[in-house]
């Protein structure tokens, strides 16, 4: 994993952007199998738009993760959703954040609240 970052969240859910490093081999993340202290719920979403031109978020079980490629989390598409946060995140706090991997893989970062 590379670079991990959220922007400042006051109310009760705030977003991780990163990007994953495919290995050697073919892997997925599973939304449920991702962890953080400052969130009571962790899941993986992809930002949609509707039929009605809006926007909305919208859970997503699993991302593949290919050998060899990277897969980008960024603002408006796919991303780590904190659910729940146990307190605001502010500009300059870090917390830690597990993603684990189909193959059993854990891999922990830390993430750094900027404003971007």
């Amino acid at each position: 994993m590379a670079e991990a970052w959220s922007r400042p969240a006051l109310g009760p859910n705030g977003a991780v952007y990163l990007t994953i490093e495919g290995g050697d081999a073919d892997t997925a993340l599973s939304g449920v199998s991702a962890s953080a202290d400052v969130a009571a719920l962790v899941e993986i979403h992809q930002t949609v738009l509707r039929d009605d031109g809006t926007m909305a978020t919208t859970r997503i079980s699993d991302v593949e993760v290919p050998a060899g490629p990277t897969v980008m989390m960024v603002p408006g598409g796919m991303h780590v959703m904190l659910v729940e946060l146990a307190e605001p995140i502010e500009l300059g706090d870090t917390f830690d954040m597990t993603l684990t991997f189909d193959n059993g893989t854990e891999l922990t970062t830390t993430v750094e609240v900027r404003d971007e």
